[in-house]
């Protein structure tokens, strides 16, 4: 196994547990961080959200009378189309800035450099746009819990369960974006900055 696959397989391991410390993420560079970010949306869309989508689902049939069910159902798709529309921000904007960042301060480019320099892009730009979703599935699952005549139901069990997963992870997610890649990223320009300002 590589190295860069053993930090990527160690950083999958990291972000699993509760309480994340910034030095843990040290080690990991820009690329292997989005990367992992990039499998996480992946697994978002693809598992997470289907899921959680089918559970609701069959638990709006079964409680057909049931209105605040329904209501939150539909936040929960209204979530789905704010979050998908977030990644895919982020996908065109940060991710490939980050990692064509990360190169420039590896390579011996010049012009590379100078591209990044005056590139009309910077990390503050995404810092004062970015927005997390957590709030939303924070809301949904604190009405959800309010409903008493679904707690006996086992969809209702489940449905609770993958939720506050799915919402864990989230935060867990935000947290690498906003703590760690933002970081480094903020470190990298600065350091371009700096080279510029030499010459």
């Amino acid at each position: 196994m590589n190295t860069n696959k053993l930090y990527h397989n160690n950083l999958i391991k990291e972000v699993g547990k509760q309480e994340l410390e910034v030095n843990n993420f040290e080690a990991y560079s820009v690329e292997i961080l989005i990367d992992f970010l990039k499998v996480s949306h992946k697994r978002f869309i693809n598992q997470s959200i289907p899921k959680i989508e089918q559970n609701f689902l069959m638990l709006v049939k079964y409680f057909d009378e049931n209105n605040d069910l329904k209501t939150l159902f539909n936040l929960f798709l209204k979530f789905q189309i704010d979050f998908k529309h977030h990644i895919a921000i982020e996908e065109k904007t940060i991710f490939p800035y980050s990692e064509v960042l990360h190169k420039a301060s590896i390579s011996s480019s010049m012009e590379t450099v100078l591209l990044i320099h005056f590139s009309k892009y910077s990390i503050s730009d995404f810092v004062s746009s970015h927005e997390n979703n957590e709030c939303y599935l924070t809301e949904i699952i604190f009405l959800l819990v309010q409903q008493d005549t679904l707690k006996d139901h086992p969809v209702y069990n489940i449905l609770l369960k993958q939720i506050c997963q799915f919402d864990n992870e989230l935060k867990t997610h935000g947290w690498v974006e906003d703590n760690v890649l933002v970081k480094k990223v903020k470190e990298i320009e600065k350091a371009i900055t700096d080279f510029v300002k030499k010459d």
